[in-house]
C-alpha cells in the first residue's frame, strides 16, 4: 500500500486523504487569493476546501472539482485494497512456531 489508510480494513478500497490535502495545500501556496475566492472558482465552499486540505473527507462531486483544479485524475490518490489474507499460506502445518523456551517446533 503506498499511501495510508483511513479505513480500519486495508482489504478494502480507499483514499488517501492526507495526500490529497498536502497536494492542495501545496497547489494553494502558490496563490495569494484567499479561500473564498479560490472556492468560489473551483465550485466549493470555503469550509469544504479547508476541510479538504486538513485533511478531512468532502464529497465525491467535491473531490473530482478539487481534482480537476489540482489538474490531476480523481484516482491518483485512490488506494487499492490490499489482496486478502489467504488461510490456505499459513496453516499450523507450515508455520513455525517458537515453544515457550523460544526453541522453534514445527
Amino acid at each position: 500500500m503506498s499511501g495510508l489508510q483511513n479505513a480500519s480494513n486495508p482489504s478494502r478500497a480507499d483514499y488517501d486523504l492526507r495526500r490529497f490535502a498536502s497536494a492542495l495545500r501545496n497547489h494553494r501556496a502558490g496563490d495569494s487569493r484567499g479561500l473564498r475566492v479560490i472556492g468560489d472558482e473551483i465550485g466549493v465552499t470555503t469550509s469544504d476546501l479547508s476541510r479538504a486540505m486538513g485533511g478531512q473527507m468532502v464529497s465525491v462531486g467535491k473531490v473530482i472539482a478539487l481534482c480537476r483544479w489540482l489538474d490531476v485524475p480523481v484516482d491518483h490518490f485512490y488506494l487499492e485494497p490490499e489482496k486478502p489474507f489467504d488461510p490456505e499460506i499459513c496453516t499450523r502445518r507450515n508455520v513455525k512456531h517458537l515453544g515457550s523456551g523460544g526453541e522453534v517446533r514445527p
